[in-house]
């Protein structure tokens, strides 16, 4: 309804209208709050699941840089590599991929990441 079709209407009819739009507001605002406790809620969530995937990923951090120390500690300082067994080539009796990769390089000095 436009607003110059109101013009017309009596004092009843406006009254009706008007509670009617009260009504529908009501109805709006309601949905509204409804939508947005919806999203607090999520958030909170999200919240705790990100807080508990910091605390996992410090712990990794934690855990490496423990490896990292222990290993730095062994003694002459030389770090060792656990290979795995490798499939014996049945034709020459010797192992497959026996040797290192050639593109082996030793550990360059890394920065540390920090989580603020």
């Amino acid at each position: 309804m436009l607003g110059e079709a109101l013009s017309s209407l009596s004092v009843k009819e406006l009254k009706s209208l008007e509670i009617r739009l009260e009504k529908g507001i009501s109805r709006i605002r309601s949905k509204k709050n409804e939508l947005l406790f919806a999203e607090i809620e999520y958030m909170q969530k999200r919240e705790v699941d990100l807080h508990n995937n910091n605390h996992l990923l410090r712990a990794k951090i934690s855990e490496n840089e423990r490896k990292r120390q222990n290993m730095n500690l062994m003694p002459g300082g030389v770090e060792f590599e656990i290979m795995q067994a490798q499939p014996y080539d049945s034709r020459s009796y010797s192992q497959v991929n026996g040797l290192p990769p050639a593109n082996h390089y030793p550990h360059q000095d890394q920065m540390a990441l920090q989580l603020v």
